[in-house]
C-alpha cells in the first residue's frame, strides 16, 4: 500500500538524499513553488557573468526589488486579503528613514535599514489600529490607505527637516561597503538576492504556519473566521505589521540604490502600481512564486514598453502598460503561476498511471 501510494503522487522515489528531496518537492506544489523561487534566485546571481551592461543590471536590480516589495504586499493582500492600495508608503517612509538616519545623526544603512522596518511597522500598527476602530473594510480600507498617501505627500512636501520639496539625497565620493555606497552594481544586486532570498523564506513559512492559515481563513471569509474563534483583529494587525515592516526594510534598500528621494517620487500612485502592486497580480497574487516570477516579468516589460514609447504621445507609455495589467487581469486571474500549476498538474496527472501500472507489475 505504500508504494502505491508513493508512486500515485509522482516520480518513482529515487535512492539517495537527493532522489527523497526531489520526491518530497515533486509531491508537495507549495515546496514546488520555493525550489522554483529559489533557483531563479540563484540563477539571477550568475547575472554579472553575462550581463556587461550597467543599465541591464540596473533593471535587474529593480525587478530583484519589486519580487521583495511584492512579498510583502502579498501577505497583507494575497494572503490576509487585505486592501492595501497605497503600500509605496511605507516604502517610501523606509526610503526617508534611511536617507535621515545618515545624512542627519550618521548611521549607517545596515543599521537604518532595519530601522526603517521598525519605523514602518510603527505606521502599520497605527493604520490598523485606526481602521479597526472605525471599522473600515474592503473598499472603505482602500481608500483610507490612499488618502494617507496623499496626506503624507503633502506632509514630507512641507517638512524641512527631511528637505521638504527638495529631497534628500546621498554623498557619493567615498563609496565603501560600510556605507552601503558602491562604484559598481553588482554589489547592490547581491545584496538585493539575499533581501529576496529572505524575503521567500519568510513568506513560505508565514504560508505554511498557523498564522498563514488564520491569514487565508480571513481571506475566504472573514465573518466565517471569527463565528469560528478566530481573533481577526489580531492577525489583520499581524499582516500589517510585517507586511509594512518589509515594505520599510525594502524602501531603505531602494534608497541606497537610487541614492534620492523627494516626495512626488516615492508618494506616488503610478510608483505604487508599478513598483508594489503589478509583480503579484501578472505572477499570481496569494501564490509564493508569483512576486518573484511577475517581477522578473513586469519590470523588464515595463522598461521595454517605456523605451519604446518614450518618443511617443504623451500618455502611450501608461494605456499601454496599464492595458496590460488589465488584460492579465481578465485572461490570467490566478497569474503566470495559476498556468504553471496546471501544467504541473497536468503531468502529474499523466504519470499517476503509468506508475500504478508499474507498482501491479511489480507485484505480479
Amino acid at each position: 500500500m505504500s508504494a502505491v501510494k508513493n508512486s500515485a503522487s509522482g516520480p518513482k522515489p529515487a535512492r539517495g538524499p537527493l532522489g527523497r528531496l526531489w520526491h518530497a518537492i515533486w509531491a508537495d506544489w507549495d515546496l514546488m513553488q520555493l525550489a522554483i523561487s529559489v533557483l531563479l534566485v540563484v540563477a539571477i546571481g550568475f547575472a554579472p557573468l553575462v550581463i556587461r551592461s550597467p543599465y541591464y543590471l540596473g533593471i535587474l536590480i529593480l525587478a530583484v526589488l519589486y519580487g521583495y516589495v511584492g512579498i510583502s504586499w502579498n501577505i497583507v493582500a494575497g494572503f490576509a486579503g487585505q486592501l492595501l492600495i497605497a503600500h509605496i508608503i511605507f516604502i517610501a517612509l523606509g526610503a526617508y528613514t534611511t536617507v535621515v538616519l545618515y545624512t542627519r545623526f550618521n548611521i549607517m544603512p545596515w543599521i537604518g535599514i532595519p530601522a526603517s522596518g521598525v519605523v514602518a511597522a510603527g505606521l502599520g500598527l497605527v493604520i490598523a489600529l485606526i481602521t479597526l476602530r472605525y471599522g473600515l473594510k474592503a473598499d472603505y480600507f482602500a481608500l483610507f490607505t490612499i488618502a494617507l498617501m496623499v496626506a503624507l505627500k503633502t506632509l514630507f512636501l512641507k517638512w524641512e527637516f527631511v528637505g521638504a520639496a527638495v529631497g534628500m539625497g546621498l554623498r557619493l565620493n567615498e563609496p565603501s561597503w560600510e556605507k552601503m555606497i558602491f562604484s559598481t552594481k553588482e554589489p547592490y544586486l547581491y545584496i538585493g538576492l539575499a533581501l529576496l532570498l529572505a524575503g521567500i523564506l519568510v513568506q513560505f513559512w508565514i504560508y505554511r504556519s498557523k498564522l498563514g492559515k488564520y491569514f487565508l481563513a480571513l481571506r475566504e471569509d472573514e465573518a466565517a473566521a471569527a463565528a469560528l474563534g478566530v481573533n481577526t483583529s489580531l492577525y489583520k494587525t499581524l499582516a500589517l505589521l510585517i507586511g509594512s515592516a518589509m515594505g520599510g526594510i525594502g524602501g531603505g534598500y531602494y534608497m541606497m540604490y537610487v541614492t534620492f528621494v523627494e516626495p512626488p517620487q516615492v508618494f506616488d500612485l503610478g510608483l505604487n502600481v508599478e513598483l508594489v502592486l503589478a509583480a503579484p497580480i501578472i505572477g499570481g497574487l496569494g501564490s509564493l512564486l508569483g512576486p518573484v516570477l511577475g517581477a522578473l516579468i513586469n519590470k523588464p516589460l515595463a522598461e521595454l514598453i517605456r523605451g519604446t514609447l518614450t518618443a511617443g504621445r504623451s500618455g502611450t507609455t501608461l494605456i499601454v502598460y496599464g492595458a496590460f495589467l488589465v488584460a492579465s487581469i481578465l485572461f490570467m486571474p490566478r497569474g503566470i503561476t495559476g498556468l504553471i500549476q496546471d501544467g504541473y498538474l497536468r503531468l502529474k496527472r499523466r504519470l499517476v498511471p503509468e506508475r500504478e501500472e508499474e507498482v501491479r507489475r511489480d507485484i505480479a
